[in-house]
């Protein structure tokens, strides 16, 4: 210390240096002041402190100074905390940062400073609120301008005079006085909102003047969007002309007339409708007269309205008709199913007695068919069955020649099966010789007789479905045409009639788009303003006179520009004038994207005289005529598509394989030659098999012979490769199974090889296997002469076949790869059907399928990027280039998905817009109806999300306190007084509990809960509670001194909880929400009262 040359004796002394130590302590230099402290101690007891009780005195006088300094500036730094958490208008991050610095400082007027820095900025946060809300309500006056609102914004930031109320505010230099500076601040704001309240609500009242005619085309549109018959195009038709109304009687004439065409449109939807369900209910007549009765009654009932409600109540009452004849049907199925196995089993019974051959075991079997039977036709093939197998037992019986007489005559009845198969079977009676075998023939033939009816009635099946599946999805016509439709598909029994059905239903389906549109279209003629009469007729005439859409649009388009013609060819017509009538004619150009439709419009703002103008439309209705006709020729190549595949699929010769392949290749087409050309391709090879049907016939039967007749082949190789043979549908699968057998045969002919022949024999084997070279043979016959064991043989064997049918292979999987790259589907399947190893023809033919996949998610690509309504000729073009590029359906999937998403949104731009609007503004009907527009799924489903939650209404809270000396008050509602004020009376306890509100029509409760916690003198915070649970105690005598309320779920999303409480000697505290403290802690003051609300989040 000596050494120190800043040492002064009275450094240390305990009154100069207390609050050094102090200081010194709060900033952590404890390595100073222990020591300090410490000779302190050594210093008291040494003996001349013993002498000097002074000096004693004076070291405890230090350090109870160091604990009151300490204590004091503690409690300051906490009460600063707590006043800081209170203020309302100051952010999280702001208390967070006040706070900080209050515990950092070292005395009282460093915590001073930070605390008023928190009151003032918690101030300029409120005025900026207030300005904010103010500026909000202003904006949200749709009818207003923009120069309007600034206006009245500056006034009532005038009014507001926000400025002055702040700097007068920053002049607190005291904490202490921030009741008496707030209180005024207060009081002030609260005189100068009245006057800006009046600003804003005379604003809201020019708002509502300037509103009234829009609010009501609004709500006139609202009724024509509610009539049911109307369609949207008409709907539309209707919104311009009340847009172009001038007055609501002219609105009102609008709206009559659509109404009373609605009412027309309903009253025949209605007779319609009670016709098909008359339809429905006659199918019972005869079956339950009370039931049909019954049902007629509902329906005419439900129809006496003819409104609306009753066509809903028809339709909702279809489900009920169709179930109720369902059920009588099925009553009367289940009676005659019932009826029908009793008989059978009848049947079966009286068979058995009078045949000993047949045993119970076998009355048993067919009796558990007959029990497993669930349609009249699954009885009827088991009853087929049955005779069948009584023919066999019967033939068991017989002699061997009698056997074999009636197993002829029972097989040549079997002509469902192929000729050859047939021919078979009577070959192997022949060849049988007892009794027994014969009767086994006639089993086998009459199973494959079953299996070729049950696949012939599956191929029929499956060509009703898809068919019937094709009818359904026809948009076009209503439900009775498609069902007449369909009918008449369940009743055919051939694929040719089905498929004749299938066209002519897509033909009905496409006269009555054509007929739709051409009536679309001379409705938009006659809604055409400056049109003569006379040139509207001629219009209408040249539009029945089109053939398909691109002829319509074509018509229709003229007929716009003649509109426009007609309309400025007055020359006093302005020049303004001429670009409305122009930009309304490019409006009605339907063909125009969207960007093709702005550039329009924007060439026509900045026109400098009628020529100009007239020009633009021009080339608009030039560019609307081109989009048109791609879109008809896309239509027509699409339907060519369709045309050949059903002449391909109706092919009598073709295996269903190669069809598969040309209908690929069709798929791939690009024009319409190239669709003429592959279906010609494939009608002239079904037709080249059909010219070889009889050497084809005759070349099977030379294989069948050449199976037969070969003694290396079991009974079920024969019997399996005999199959095959019948499958083939040309001389060279026949050829190409030949190749199949012969490498069988020589197989069984290595298998059967034995003793000293053995190796001779492999070694010929290998000499046949003729896509070896002679190099090779040899090598392998080598390895066959050195191996010892038969099984060495056989191995060397298979490694040569291997490399045989590998060689063979590899040249025709050169060709599939050249075929597949080449789009060649068909002869591509004609080489993989060749190759011989098994593993690599299912390698080859997944890689066929996958090329079909893509070529058919191309396809469809395509189709989807020719319905894009946003995209130009061009830029389709360039889309499906980029397709064709493409590799994989993922990637096709992915940037069609792309495509359509850019499409919709497009498309939706101004519907997002006007349904966010709708939402702000509580149009919640509206607002449906306009999101139901949208095409974009996601963000459909994102504005469907935000409707509902908007329209979700908030519950309201209800609290009971129970207060000293009164105990438990009444429930009060939200915003009102739990407990007392001006009595000195303790809140004790609460009760707070959600109470539902009335909710209009439609809306929904915005669920959540509320939790709270008292803290109560002598225990301290208790645990939350919620929904009505007591917080506090009763019968205890104890005061409540704080309170945190906080609200769950999605009402805490939503809302926020304020609250405040009223404290012993400070009165009302500022409102605190979510969960802050209200009241106070450790000071022992009881809360006498508390008041709470829910507040909507911005």
């Amino acid at each position: 210390m000596k050494n120190n040359k800043n040492f002064r004796k009275d450094d240390l002394s305990p009154e100069s240096n207390t609050k050094k130590i102090y200081k010194m302590y709060k900033r952590k230099k404890q390595w100073v002041v222990a020591p300090v402290v410490f000779a302190m101690l050594l210093n008291a007891a040494s003996p001349v402190a013993a002498l000097a009780v002074s000096d004693v005195e004076q070291t405890e006088a230090a350090t109870t100074q160091v604990r009151a300094v300490d204590d004091e500036l503690q409690k300051l730094i906490e009460q600063a905390e707590m006043n800081i958490n209170a203020l309302v208008s100051l952010t999280p991050e702001a208390k967070t940062t006040y706070i900080t610095a209050i515990k950092g400082a070292d005395d009282k007027a460093e915590v001073e400073a930070q605390l008023l820095e928190a009151y003032k900025e918690d101030v300029a946060e409120a005025t900026k609120a207030v300005e904010a809300s103010y500026s909000g309500q202003i904006d949200a006056l749709a009818s207003l301008s923009a120069d309007q609102k600034t206006q009245i914004k500056t006034t009532i930031t005038t009014a507001l005079n926000l400025e002055v109320l702040k700097t007068t505010f920053n002049d607190i230099t005291n904490s202490n006085d921030y009741a008496t500076f707030k209180g005024a601040f207060d009081q002030q704001l609260a005189k100068n909102k009245e006057a800006a309240d009046t600003l804003v609500k005379d604003a809201v009242a020019l708002n509502n003047a300037l509103a009234d005619l829009p609010n009501y085309r609004l709500e006139q549109k609202a009724v024509i969007n509610g009539l049911s018959q109307l369609q949207g195009i008409e709907k539309q038709g209707l919104h311009t002309a009340i847009d172009k109304a001038d007055d609501k009687a002219a609105i009102d004439a609008v709206v009559a007339g659509a109404k009373s065409e609605n009412q027309t449109r309903l009253a025949a939807a209605i007779t319609d409708k009670v016709a098909v369900l008359k339809a429905e209910t006659a199918k019972i007549t005869g079956l339950n007269a009370s039931k049909e009765t019954e049902l007629n009654a509902k329906i005419d009932t439900a129809a006496a309205t003819n409104d609306d409600a009753a066509l809903a109540a028809l339709n909702a009452l279809t489900a009920e008709v169709e179930k109720a004849v369902a059920d009588v049907i099925a009553n009367d199925v289940q009676a005659q199913l019932n009826a029908a196995k009793s008989d059978l089993k009848a049947v079966i019974s009286t068979d058995k007695k009078n045949n000993e051959l047949i045993t119970a075991a076998d009355v048993s079997a067919f009796n558990s068919k007959v029990d497993a039977a669930k349609t009249l036709d699954a009885v009827a093939a088991v009853q087929a069955e049955w005779e069948d197998f009584v023919e066999v037992t019967n033939i068991k019986g017989k002699d061997i020649f009698a056997a074999r007489t009636k197993a002829k005559d029972l097989i040549s009845d079997l002509t469902t099966m192929d000729p050859i198969l047939n021919a078979q079977y009577l070959t192997n009676v022949d060849l049988a010789t007892t009794p027994e075998a014969v009767a086994a023939v006639v089993a086998s033939a009459q199973a494959d007789e079953r299996k070729a009816i049950e696949k012939n009635a599956a191929e029929l099946k499956a060509a009703k479905d898809q068919a019937i599946k094709e009818i359904n999805a026809l948009g076009n016509l209503t439900k009775a045409e498609k069902k007449a439709k369909t009918d008449a598909v369940e009743a055919a029994t051939e694929k040719s009639v089905i498929a004749d059905l299938v066209k002519a239903a897509k033909e009905a389906d496409a006269t009555k788009v054509l007929l739709a549109e051409q009536k679309a279209a001379k409705d938009k003629i006659d809604a055409l303003e400056y049109l003569s009469v006379g040139a509207k007729a001629t219009a209408k005439a040249n539009v029945d006179l089109a053939t398909d859409s691109a002829g319509i649009t074509k018509v229709l388009n003229e007929a716009i520009y003649d509109n426009y013609q007609a309309g400025v060819i007055n020359a006093e017509v302005e020049l303004d004038e001429a670009k409305t009538i122009a930009k309304e004619a490019v409006g009605k150009l339907e063909n125009l994207t969207t960007t093709q439709k702005n550039a329009a419009l924007n060439d026509i703002t900045k026109a400098t005289d009628k020529a100009a103008v007239t020009n633009v439309l021009n080339a608009a209705k030039d560019l609307d005529q081109q989009n048109a006709d791609a879109k008809e020729d896309a239509k027509t190549l699409e339907k060519a598509k369709e045309d050949a595949k059903a002449v391909i699929d109706a092919l009598k010769y073709l295996t269903q394989e190669v069809k598969n392949g040309y209908k690929a290749e069709i798929t791939n087409a690009k024009d319409i030659p190239a669709v003429a050309a592959i279906e010609t391709r494939a009608k002239n090879e079904d037709a080249d098999i059909k010219a070889t049907e009889v050497a084809l016939e005759s070349r099977k039967k030379v294989l069948v012979t050449k199976i037969n007749a070969s003694d290396k082949l079991t009974a079920a190789d024969k019997l399996s490769l005999i199959a095959q043979t019948i499958e083939c549908q040309s001389i060279a699968e026949v050829d190409a199974l030949e190749g199949k057998v012969d490498q069988l045969i020589l197989d069984r002919t290595v298998e059967a090889a034995e003793g000293a022949s053995a190796k001779a024999e492999i070694k010929a084997a290998i000499g046949q296997l003729n896509e070896l070279s002679p190099e090779q043979k040899i090598a392998y016959q080598a390895k066959v002469d050195k191996a010892d064991k038969k099984a060495d043989m056989v191995a060397v064997y298979n490694e040569a076949k291997a490399e045989h049918n590998r060689i063979f292979d590899q040249k025709i999987i050169n060709n599939i790869t050249k075929l597949l790259a080449s789009g060649s589907y068909v002869e591509a399947q004609k080489a993989i059907n060749n190759l011989r190893t098994d593993s690599t023809r299912k390698e080859y033919q997944a890689k066929l399928d996958n090329s079909i996949a893509l070529a058919a998610a191309k396809a469809e690509a395509n189709k989807q990027i020719d319905a894009l309504e946003n995209l130009s000729v061009e830029e389709k073009a360039k889309a499906k280039e980029k397709i064709s590029k493409l590799t994989t359906t993922e990637a096709v999937d992915k940037e069609v998905a792309a495509l359509v998403k850019a499409d919709n949104l497009a498309h939706d731009k101004d519907l997002i817009e006007m349904a966010t609007l709708q939402i702000k503004v509580k149009d919640f009907e509206a607002a449906a109806k306009t999101i139901e527009k949208i095409r974009d799924p996601e963000t459909k489903a994102k504005l469907q999300k935000q409707l509902e939650d908007a329209q979700k209404v908030a519950p309201t809270i209800k609290a009971q306190g129970h207060v000293s000396k009164i105990g438990w008050q009444k429930t009060v509602d939200m915003n009102e007084i739990i407990g007392t004020t001006g009595r000195k009376l303790a809140l004790e306890a609460v009760k707070i509990d959600l109470a539902d509100v009335e909710m209009p029509e439609g809306a929904k409760k915005l669920e959540g809960g509320i939790e709270y916690r008292a803290h109560v003198r002598n225990i301290g915070w208790q645990k939350y509670v919620s929904n009505g649970a007591l917080a506090g105690t009763t019968g205890k005598s104890l005061q409540m001194e704080a309170i945190q309320i906080k609200l769950t779920g999605e009402l805490a999303e939503k809302y926020n909880v304020e609250y405040r409480a009223h404290v012993k000697d400070i009165g009302w505290q500022k409102y605190v929400s979510n969960g802050t403290i209200a009241g106070t802690t450790g000071k022992s003051l009881r809360m006498e009262a508390v008041q709470i609300r829910l507040v909507e989040k911005k």
